[in-house]
């Protein structure tokens, strides 16, 4: 009769649990479905959740949504014409507020974070030793900046480059010293939303924000066909190097 009890009571306590997870994850997607990111992408919860590279840009679209300026707008997933080129860049994220607009480059990594501007790529040095080469994000984001530039014909003092790297990471050694670049931990970006309120400039209007947005929004309504041409052309230039 123990045993039976025991078994009994194991079962409940893995039931309660299953119940527990599933009205996690109930609760998780309600609150996913009011986003800025969900209403943007229509990306499916679980597609986003179980996908490092979206997790870190909604996570990131969450905070800017939350503590950013309520007049500014956001947008994801931007296709732009290259400078010079007929290829497009893709903008992960960014949001336009009146001290400017912020080109974010969102980097979901975990481990140590090693590498400075002029490197060519950076290091992520992981607790089992190993170690791993990226791209520069800055140069990486410095094309996409380049690209919103002239389509929209800004003056570069009105860019921001801000690189987000994950909570899971370490910035090691990660020098910066150029104007309007800033490589910080996704846990550092309220602080650094609110430090821009308080000390950058206004240099747009909501009027002009508004006509920054309608612009660049046709920009991430692009079509599959474009996004598998983009990927193809990513994935050809890898293999040449």
């Amino acid at each position: 009769m123990e045993w039976k009890n025991n078994g009994i009571g194991e079962f409940m306590l893995l039931i309660t649990f299953f119940v527990l997870i599933v009205l996690s994850f109930y609760f998780m997607e309600k609150n996913y479905r009011k986003s800025v990111y969900y209403k943007l992408t229509k990306n499916n919860f679980f597609a986003v959740k179980f996908n490092k590279g979206r997790n870190g840009e909604y996570l990131t679209s969450k905070i800017i949504e939350k503590h950013a300026l309520q007049s500014h707008r956001q947008l994801l997933n931007i296709y732009v014409p290259k400078r010079n080129s007929d290829e497009l860049t893709e903008i992960d994220l960014l949001f336009i507020d009146r001290t400017g607009l912020y080109v974010i480059e969102s980097k979901n990594y975990s481990g140590w974070i090693f590498g400075n501007e002029t490197q060519q790529h950076w290091t992520q040095s992981m607790p089992n030793k190993k170690k791993y080469k990226f791209f520069n994000p800055i140069r990486q984001n410095a094309t996409h900046i380049r690209a919103i530039q002239d389509f929209l014909e800004l003056p570069i003092e009105a860019m921001h480059s801000v690189i987000v790297f994950s909570e899971r990471c370490t910035l090691k050694k990660v020098a910066v010293t150029s104007q309007n670049v800033h490589v910080i931990k996704r846990e550092n970006l309220r602080r650094f939303i609110q430090t821009q309120k308080e000390t950058a400039s206004q240099l747009f209007s909501q009027d002009d924000i508004q006509v920054i947005y309608n612009r660049l929004m046709p920009q991430m309504q692009v079509s599959n066909e474009v996004k598998k041409q983009h990927i193809q052309t990513i994935q050809q230039k890898y293999k040449k190097k």
